[in-house]
């Protein structure tokens, strides 16, 4: 007999469904409706009206009635909220960063361990839900490209001791932050990579991140999961 979903794996679910219906609105230019929302998404159709009430009510997306000329109530048309372009408008969020980071490091009596699992949360948004373990090449590969998204302009090498990857953060968009938090900041950043790794059910994780390892920048050590867990 299967046992129920978690409260928490329930809402992963309908979390990547909504991400999933508003996808499917900003590729439409002029909109869509609860069917052609349905059809390009597999859901049902009452499972897509729930997830537009709730993009409508958090300000994602705006209704508008579709003029038909035809008796009956107007469908209603749905259209996603212009995304703001970060190449025409800069955004600086180094004092959001600075604040957080701030209220971490005085209210936690573990700050690095709450900074991870913050990080651990992040990540585990970042990449879509998979039904099947990625391999290591391609995880890797996925976790670079989350990073070079991030601004963290990875690059990746393997290791000449003992063979396992090392993805390299050459840029740190956090850095004057990280100057003065740095434990909070770089757990954060080491949680992210975990939390990515962790939804694509990827054979190896992240172990340590050493902070400005080198001239080049901080290193991610990546060993395999079983490696890991022997060591913890």
């Amino acid at each position: 007999m299967s046992r129920p979903p978690s409260a928490a794996s329930a809402e992963n679910v309908r979390v990547e469904s909504r991400r999933r219906v508003l996808d499917v609105l900003r590729a439409a230019e002029s909109g869509g409706g609860v069917k052609h929302v349905a059809e390009h998404t597999g859901l049902h159709p009452n499972t897509v009206r729930f997830h537009l009430e709730r993009l409508a009510d958090d300000g994602l997306i705006t209704r508008q009635v579709r003029r038909s000329g035809e008796p009956g109530r107007p469908p209603l048309t749905y259209l996603a909220t212009p995304v703001p372009d970060a190449h025409r408008s800069h955004r600086d969020f180094a004092r959001l960063a600075e604040v957080l980071a701030q209220v971490v490091a005085r209210t936690s009596t573990d700050p690095a361990a709450a900074a991870v699992e913050a990080g651990r949360s992040w990540g585990l948004s970042r990449t879509p839900g998979r039904t099947a373990p990625t391999d290591t090449t391609a995880a890797v590969k996925e976790l670079a490209r989350t990073l070079d998204e991030d601004g963290f302009a990875p690059k990746i090498s393997t290791d000449d001791h003992d063979g396992h990857t090392i993805v390299w953060q050459r840029h740190c968009p956090y850095l004057e932050v990280a100057q003065t938090h740095q434990d909070v900041v770089c757990s954060v950043h080491l949680g992210l990579m975990r939390g990515v790794l962790e939804r694509l059910q990827a054979p190896v994780d992240v172990e340590r991140l050493v902070s400005l390892a080198s001239p080049v920048g901080c290193a991610a050590h990546l060993t395999s999961r079983s490696v890991r867990s022997s060591r913890a």
